[in-house]
């Protein structure tokens, strides 16, 4: 009896490095987590262009809606457009920030993303064709 009992802690005993030797290996392969979702904001109702204040930080999602709403007034006349951003590069397909402010909101485009920032607060901001396109 007392052999089955030894036999049995060993394999038990083994079974548990084995776990963890596999977790090791997952750990250290870099196996992707789950990627966290965008918290999005819509910021126009009814929907019309589809006005959205994605991730803001720093920032309740009411403030940088109203920014957006904003932006989306100013960029109603096509002579703000002109003003806001340029296509430029092969074909006319990369927009270019011409404005580095608005309404107190540094502007940046990183990676075609449209972004708000100011010192402790930012949200990227999308839409049909919003804020920018050169398609």
């Amino acid at each position: 009896m007392k052999t089955h009992h030894t036999h049995l802690r060993s394999a038990v005993a083994a079974a548990g490095l084995a776990a963890a030797a596999l977790l090791a290996m997952l750990a250290l392969t870099g196996a992707p987590a789950a990627a966290a979702k965008p918290k999005i904001y819509e910021c126009q109702h009814p929907v019309v262009t589809g006005m959205e204040a994605v991730n803001p930080k720093g920032v309740t999602p009411q403030e940088a809606c109203k920014v957006v709403r904003s932006l989306g007034k100013f960029l109603s006349k096509p002579a703000n457009i002109r003003k806001l951003y340029e296509c430029k590069g092969a074909g006319g397909h990369t927009p270019v920030l011409k404005m580095d402010e608005f309404e107190g909101w540094k502007l940046k485009l990183q990676n075609y993303n449209f972004i708000m920032y100011k010192p402790g607060a930012s949200f990227r901001v999308t839409g049909t064709d919003f804020p920018v396109n050169c398609s």
